[in-house]
């Protein structure tokens, strides 16, 4: 099976159009995307600003309000690309996919409307003898916010991940936010969640895909799975998976 694999739109959905043009070349069977279709900047900054000052963050503030229309444009045009394509596309919600009641009730009515989009957050589908599980936004050990970003706490992560280690084998996860690898480890970034690592530990799945530490796209193996991040798609990363091989070829646009 040959799965595209992205992640990390960021508002630049011209890439997703040249994307979708480009992967009619490939011989594909599903799609699977770990989030970000947004750009989020107006909440991320008023977010940040606030806990750096002490004080509440301001929902009200005119270019939040302003990016509240454009998020909905985003994702309208996003769901109507992928849908273009005309096979399974498995997504999660990303740390800028925010607040979460927004992308929810728009991307649970779009699953619903389509024969291809599956909301892959806390939920299961079925590719060829594959099951896909998947849990989105930002990990994080105490913190959580679903207004300005996405981000959930280790309680809520692992209540919501729970049911992944029932699932009968092979199993791919997706998520958003990756796991603790050496890379990190040696380059002294560590931009993963050792929580990533906890499920996977219990769970062992066949292939782990998720959404990119660095900019440029990365394989590793740890134990039997095959953790797969194809890189940032406004960075004009992608990556074509073949579950057969347990490879990747990673493209740019």
């Amino acid at each position: 099976m040959h799965i595209l694999l992205f992640t990390d739109i960021r508002g630049e959905l011209d890439k997703l159009h040249d994307l979708v043009n480009k992967c009619r070349a490939f011989s594909l069977q599903a799609v699977c995307f770990c989030g970000n279709i947004v750009k989020g900047r107006a909440r991320l900054d008023e977010w940040a600003s606030a806990f750096h000052s002490g004080r509440v963050p301001n929902r009200n503030k005119r270019d939040i309000m302003e990016e509240a229309l454009e998020d909905l444009k985003l994702y309208k045009r996003f769901c109507g690309l992928v849908d273009s394509l005309g096979i399974p596309v498995l997504v999660i919600p990303g740390k800028m996919d925010a607040p979460e009641e927004r992308y929810f009730m728009f991307m649970q009515q779009a699953a619903f409307l389509s024969d291809n989009i599956i909301l892959l957050h806390e939920n299961t589908a079925k590719l060829e003898s594959y099951i896909v599980t998947g849990f989105g936004g930002e990990l994080a050990e105490h913190e959580k916010e679903d207004y300005f970003i996405l981000q959930y706490p280790r309680t809520e992560t692992l209540f919501g991940t729970r049911r992944m280690r029932y699932i009968n084998p092979p199993r791919i996860l997706l998520f958003h936010t990756p796991p603790i690898v050496s890379m990190d480890e040696q380059a002294g970034m560590q931009k993963g969640s050792r929580l990533v690592n906890e499920v996977l530990n219990a769970v062992a799945p066949s292939f782990l895909f998720c959404g990119p530490s660095f900019s440029v796209p990365w394989r590793h193996e740890m134990g039997g799975t095959v953790v797969m991040n194809p890189g940032s798609l406004a960075d004009g990363y992608f990556a074509v998976v073949d579950t057969k091989s347990r490879d990747a070829e990673f493209h740019t646009l």
